[in-house]
């Protein structure tokens, strides 16, 4: 949420619907990876955990100093597809959104019903009401001359 509060504030509402639409998709994928049970197998896995924490360190802070950087145009730089995937590869490299499917979703799936559809189904909700919340961020904090 940082990051898209911190692209809607400084570059306008369109890089940060971008960035949230990259959001929701990584979430989506996620959602869909633990489903099938890749979450499962990096979470049991502290090496393959780690680095994937690990890339999303080095992720940040290779976005923390291109912005430190340079100074964008900022009437390019709202139509830049980079932020849809900025949002995108920062929630791919999330190793949280992946044990927040295996923490939370598992306590919503009835063990009568197919497991894959139920997940499925929940993932789906939750990039729903994610993607609300940070819709919400990013309208608030968008600067009205940014629109």
């Amino acid at each position: 949420m940082a990051y898209l509060a911190v692209i809607s504030a400084s570059i306008g509402r369109r890089a940060g619907f971008a960035a949230t639409l990259g959001v929701a998709l990584g979430l989506l994928i996620v959602g869909l990876a633990a489903a099938l049970g890749l979450a499962a197998v990096i979470a049991g896995s502290r090496p393959l955990y780690e680095a994937l924490r690990w890339a999303g360190v080095f992720y940040l802070f290779w976005l923390a100093w291109e912005a430190w950087r340079r100074s964008p145009d900022i009437t390019i730089a709202a139509r830049d597809p980079k932020y849809f995937l900025r949002g995108l590869v920062t929630n791919l490299l999330n190793p949280k959104a992946s044990i927040f499917y295996l923490a939370v979703l598992p306590t919503f799936v009835n063990e009568l019903r197919p497991l894959l559809a139920q997940t499925v189904t929940l993932s789906a909700i939750y990039v729903a009401v994610a993607t609300a919340v940070h819709s919400t961020v990013v309208l608030l904090l968008t600067p009205l001359d940014h629109g």
